[in-house]
């Protein structure tokens, strides 16, 4: 009896390491772009279809960018890509001329952000398509539940891609095959007369994840205010804003908190860091409210968004700011 009771465990025990999220490194080539995507999918347990969460990283960053958020998404049922965007991506920081922030800034133009755009359409593509050939790696994906994240320059990507409207020829970059939201780190471009013209469009849900001293970090005289503001610029309807006590624009990057800690070092950033304390604290804070947003709105949890209206000002506390409209 006892020695089927070990065999028993041990046969769970093998069995939940085998069901455990499934981490793969793989490179997707756009023919159309001759453009090697680099990418990580996070594969949860399971068999049954499941949503999709996106999430593309900041300047010089890189497919392990927002390990932490992704890492807990998966865990709780969701499929998740990391995109690496190729001319914004980690080469920033070892080729070229300048200093290391120097390098980092020649990444953030128009044409790259189009780039990123097109890296996420094309993903996006590359499923609906590897599904119709009887690609297992991407069978359980839910193309009709669909969310985009990103930090930094992968918010401006989010934004992007949630219809934020653009002076110039191309006016929209919105893509209605996604259905919600989240970006740690955005920013509002203009002045705040433009922001109905810029913004007004966003209509589908959209989560803001910033912090108090979220400020500036190339020199283009971004601050903590403006970083706010895209909630404040958005039209009402399922829009959500967290402002962290004493979170800076590297913790919201969702890397290993040494990472967090260091990176401001290398681009030469003296103004004030988040200190590891506040850090782990924002960490399990927007694991849980992204969490909640994304059951909400890829997985129609009335009770996650019942939360996020009533109870989510309360759980956060000192922690931080909670706004929704």
């Amino acid at each position: 009896m006892n020695t089927f009771i070990i065999l028993a465990a041990t046969f769970c025990i093998s069995v939940a390491s085998y069901a455990a999220p499934q981490v793969i490194d793989t490179d997707w080539k756009d023919a159309a772009r001759e453009r090697i995507v680099p990418l990580k999918l996070r594969i949860p347990e399971g068999t049954e279809k499941v949503p999709l969460v996106i999430f593309s990283h900041g300047l010089g960053g890189s497919r392990d960018g927002g390990k932490v958020w992704g890492e807990h998404w998966s865990a709780n049922g969701y499929f998740v890509i990391h995109v690496q965007h190729p001319g914004s991506d980690k080469a920033l920081w070892l080729t070229g001329d300048g200093t290391l922030k120097q390098r980092v800034v020649r990444g953030a133009t128009p044409e790259q952000l189009l780039g990123r755009v097109d890296d996420v359409r094309f993903v996006l593509d590359e499923i609906a398509k590897r599904q119709k050939n009887g690609d297992m790696q991407v069978s359980r994906i839910d193309l009709s539940r669909i969310a985009m994240t990103g930090h930094s320059f992968g918010a401006a990507t989010a934004v992007a891609l949630a219809d934020a409207r653009n002076p110039g020829p191309i006016k929209s970059l919105g893509d209605s095959r996604i259905a919600a939201f989240i970006a740690f780190s955005p920013a509002v471009a203009g002045g705040q007369r433009s922001w109905p013209d810029r913004y007004g469009a966003m209509k589908s849900p959209f989560f803001s994840v910033t912090g108090t001293i979220d400020g500036e970090v190339i020199g283009n005289g971004t601050t903590p205010a403006k970083r706010a503001a895209l909630f404040d610029a958005q039209p009402p309807g399922d829009k959500y804003r967290v402002v962290f006590e004493g979170g800076d624009h590297f913790v919201f990057n969702g890397g290993e908190l040494r990472e967090s800690a260091v990176l401001p070092d290398l681009l030469g950033n003296t103004s004030a860091k988040t200190d590891p304390a506040t850090a782990k604290v924002i960490y399990e804070r927007t694991q849980r409210l992204t969490l909640k947003f994304l059951d909400a709105y890829l997985k129609g949890d009335g009770a996650a968004k019942a939360w996020l209206a009533n109870d989510a000002a309360k759980w956060i506390g000192d922690a931080g700011a909670w706004s929704a409209k």
